[in-house]
């Protein structure tokens, strides 16, 4: 992608617009050329906003105070459109990597690999022979979605980057890292791109909260419109009323940094040597006020907001009042131009290959029409010629017969060997022509037979690629449990007991452990109804089983858990059901949760919560029998839940479906709330599970 012009990135964000023209400059650093910032009319998520037509209008804005005729352009896709998957490679030949490579995204990338577009970038420390290859993917619909603005804009860009690479690029080469492990986050609108980098590593995650995120909660405290609540968050600094806007947007600052732990502690468990001790910032949202001081405090590390790009000589246009106030919404655009000049730690390129071939047709499209015009001439030339042989031919020929002795039978010898060579040459390229068609008929025939086998190549097909939903699926349940604060960071079971024993009254404690896992696939999950003993959001689907109607396959889990806290139910249901059944609904898992509900719960000891809870062994003579096996504390007094869940097989199908269902009239099979039990079989040869008591709609307890 290295060129020698000017290059412009251009990430087109859902509040605003940003762009940079960089030039390279003879000392190693680079010059700031140009730079636009503008907002949309609307944010492009709001209800009521035309999302191409917005985007068409920023373009054509931009081209209006612009030429870029001459200019490369790179652009940005967002990050949670993206698919990155990082694995170590064997010890092998440089010469091998690049099939490896596409050995490993073919076992990562849960799509056909025809769905996707994907490059892969590698990552080597110094004097060190292990390889690390990060594999970034995205689907191609949503690709060509993205570039079909630009495409109607005349706008030709050499390259796609995802928004998280395109922040790491610029952090890389503007040498904010360092040989400790950092993390980069970059607060857009919708979402957070979160990067836990090295200079010769990265490991990203896409957050779903953003400043669009500060704003709702600052509509909900003030009871203001959307545009009045964003404009407050933006002068918030300089308001009087500093100080309740921080504290209404409290809640959300400590979602963020539950959610910046979280992703910290997974990066923990699989580098066990990496220590996160740094944080920097990018977006405008991260300059909210108190933002900054709260990570702070609250992450134990240093946090830091850039101020200048340190790489880049500086310019007037550095100094313009609109580039300082949005200086941290730069930083994508920034590491795109960067990847356009080649001066960027990761080159991973996501532009359809048809598309860049296109470009570089169109570059060398005037040397090609001369080259056309020579070989029109040429052509025509041998067309004449052509047409002058064949008449003659056709002047010189009669009637004539398939060769003697040639049959069907002996076609593929024919083809083989050659026709005999005592015939004329006619009646060779005749035998030559009769076989190719017998042999051609023989294929048809041949074509229309194995189609059970066919068929059963293609379950085999389909079940290669449904492997990776169960990891998976166990990694969501996983990544719903409420847990601790603390117990993520313990790596023994001592340390495990000590900080759960920080918290002395046991029913406060907030974590959930699952003692069973039962997951099973289920041909037809109609033949359940569903019946919870809390209420709980329907499903999208219908579970009614209609005569003639179509199979629903999925898995079936029963989930088998405990937990200390004396919300009980109620508890549960808010902290683990309702975010299993929302991280089970991401796009482009392959798989959603669909049907969740609590069948039954208890207390272990059998008897009802009462009097002062105890917080180590019992006095002799008083043990219970039940102990917590980590902080070896009574358990009787525990909760014991059993819950249930179904998992469709297919896409999430959006927000939409799961809004359309919640207002639909229930049924039977589809109404929460209802009387408790398992999931019960409607009359079917496929058995289910029974049980489980009566409870009553908005009960707190089972």
């Amino acid at each position: 992608m290295a060129t020698t012009q000017a290059v412009w990135g251009i990430d087109v964000g859902r509040c605003s617009f940003k762009a940079i023209k960089l030039r390279s400059s003879s000392d190693g650093k680079v010059e700031l050329v140009d730079y636009e910032h503008f907002d949309h009319a609307k944010i492009l998520t709001q209800p009521d906003a035309d999302r191409p037509a917005l985007i068409a209008a920023a373009l054509e804005k931009f081209l209006s105070r612009h030429d870029i005729t001459k200019d490369a352009v790179v652009i940005s896709v967002p990050g949670q459109h993206t698919l990155a998957r990082f694995t170590k490679l064997p010890p092998v030949a440089p010469k091998r990597i690049p099939d490896i490579v596409r050995y490993e995204a073919d076992q990562q990338i849960p799509f056909d690999m025809d769905e996707v577009i994907w490059d892969y970038q590698t990552f080597q420390r110094e004097g060190l022979p292990d390889i690390e290859v990060g594999i970034f993917a995205m689907k191609r619909e949503l690709i060509r979605e993205h570039l079909l603005h630009f495409e109607q804009a005349s706008i030709e860009p050499i390259g796609v980057q995802s928004g998280p690479l395109a922040d790491y690029n610029a952090a890389h080469f503007d040498g904010l890292l360092t040989s400790d492990t950092m993390i980069l986050i970059d607060i857009g609108a919708e979402n957070t791109d979160l990067v836990v980098a090295t200079p010769d590593s990265l490991w990203t995650r896409t957050i779903p909260m953003g400043g669009n995120t500060f704003t709702e909660a600052l509509v909900k405290s003030f009871k203001l419109s959307f545009a009045k609540s964003e404009a407050l968050k933006r002068t918030a600094a300089e308001s009087k009323y500093a100080r309740q806007v921080f504290q209404a947007m409290r809640p959300i600052f400590a979602d963020l940094v539950q959610e910046l732990q979280r992703s910290i502690g997974f990066y923990a468990s699989t580098h066990r040597e990496a220590k996160v001790e740094r944080l920097v910032g990018f977006g405008n949202a991260f300059q909210l006020p108190g933002l900054q001081k709260y990570l702070q405090q609250n992450l134990g590390m240093a946090v830091e907001q850039p101020e200048t790009f340190k790489n880049c000589a500086p310019s007037p246009l550095m100094e313009q009042d609109n580039f300082k106030q949005n200086f941290l919404s730069f930083a994508v655009a920034y590491g795109l131009a960067l990847q356009g000049l080649d001066v960027a730690k990761v080159n991973s390129n996501l532009l359809p290959t048809e598309i860049a071939k296109q470009v570089v047709w169109q570059k060398k499209r005037p040397a090609f029409a001369a080259a056309a015009a020579c070989l029109v001439l040429a052509g025509g030339s041998v067309w004449f010629r052509y047409m002058s042989d064949k008449s003659a031919l056709a002047a010189s020929s009669v009637n004539w017969s398939p060769p003697p002795g040639f049959t069907e039978a002996s076609a593929a010898s024919i083809i083989e060997k050659g026709p005999d060579q005592s015939w004329s040459d006619r009646a060779r390229a005749n035998a030559v022509l009769l076989s190719g068609n017998a042999l051609n008929k023989e294929l048809a025939k041949l074509s229309g037979q194995g189609g059970k086998e066919r068929a059963e190549t293609e379950k085999m097909v389909a079940l290669e690629k449904q492997k990776t939903i169960m990891p998976k699926f166990v990694s969501i349940i996983h990544e719903a449990l409420p847990i601790q604060e603390g117990v993520a960071q313990a790596k023994t079971q001592a340390e495990i007991a000590a900080v759960q024993k920080a918290i002395p009254t046991r029913s406060q404690r907030r974590n959930v452990a699952i003692e069973i896992l039962d997951i099973r696939f289920e041909p037809d999950l109609r033949l359940f109804k569903w019946e919870s003993q809390i209420e709980v959001k329907p499903p999208i689907n219908s579970y009614e089983n209609k005569a003639g109607s179509k199979e629903l396959p999925g898995l079936l889990a029963k989930i088998t858990c405990t937990t200390p806290n004396e919300g009980g139910s109620k508890f549960i249901r808010d902290e683990f059901m309702y975010r299993l059944r929302d991280l089970g609904r991401q796009p482009d898992l392959g798989f959603y949760v669909d049907n969740i509900m609590l069948a039954n719960g208890s207390q272990i000891g059998g008897g009802s919560r009462g009097g002062a809870r105890t917080t180590g062994r019992a006095p002799v003579g008083t043990e219970k029998t039940n102990l917590d096996p980590v902080t070896e504390e009574p358990m009787d007094d525990d909760w014991k839940f059993e819950i249930w869940t179904s998992v469709i097989l297919a896409d999430f199908p959006g927000e939409e479906a799961a809004a359309k269902a919640e207002t639909a009239p229930k049924g039977k099979a589809e109404q929460g709330g209802a009387a408790g039990g398992k999931p019960a079989p409607a009359p079917a040869p496929t058995p289910a599970p029974t049980g489980g008591g009566k409870g009553k709609k908005g009960k707190d307890k089972p």
